[in-house]
């Protein structure tokens, strides 16, 4: 198990965090990205994932989270 900490980003602020968040990997994030874009209103958002070392993964913005093939959240 590993742990990743998920924040939204809205231009340099950090507005939604959600620290040490237990995964098997990093695909598994996905779904929880996708989640997170779906909740926002606010534009121009971005989701940042960063492993235990602190190191971006993954940085995506929030539309185009939103837009991510439904398959992803299945597997």
């Amino acid at each position: 198990m590993q742990y990743y900490d998920f924040e939204v980003l809205q231009g340099d602020d950090v507005i939604v965090a959600e620290r040490a968040v237990a995964l098997d990997d990093s695909r598994a994030a996905w779904p929880k990205i996708i989640g997170l874009a779906r909740s926002l209103t606010a534009p121009g958002c971005r989701i940042r994932v960063r492993e235990q070392q602190g190191d971006t993964i993954i940085l995506i913005g929030a539309t185009a989270a939103r837009l991510f093939p439904t398959l992803a959240v299945a597997t």
